[in-house]
């Protein structure tokens, strides 16, 4: 590429790997807090828990597209988030059981 022509470092479209370096870096963050919060025995709101899912099927799409180190980098990232949800999930069902969650009126949902 002539020098008049070349892109200054950092001032060119952002690649496939940089989009990629910030992905990984924003899911593992996400992580980092929840099971920051989990530890301290913060509970997700029903929104937050949807998100991970969403983000759960991104990982999983894009690891399937990957190979080598950054493939085996998103599936631990998997593994975390996989294990998060897995746990969140034995909570709900455990708050439903111990009836911490409203009973529904079956009069009141058939109108």
């Amino acid at each position: 590429m002539a020098p008049e022509k070349s892109v200054p470092a950092g001032n060119g479209p952002p690649n496939l790997w940089e989009q990629y370096s910030k992905f990984h870096d924003a899911c593992a963050a996400v992580l980092d807090r929840i099971e920051l919060n989990e530890n301290q025995g913060a509970a997700l709101t029903e929104n937050e828990l949807a998100e991970l899912r969403t983000m759960a099927l991104n990982l999983h799409a894009l690891g399937r597209l990957l190979h080598g180190k950054r493939a085996r980098d998103l599936g631990l990232l998997s593994e975390r988030l996989d294990r998060v949800l897995e746990n969140r999930g034995r909570e709900a069902s455990a708050r439903t059981l111990d009836g911490e969650e409203p009973e529904r009126d079956p009069a009141a949902v058939t109108g």
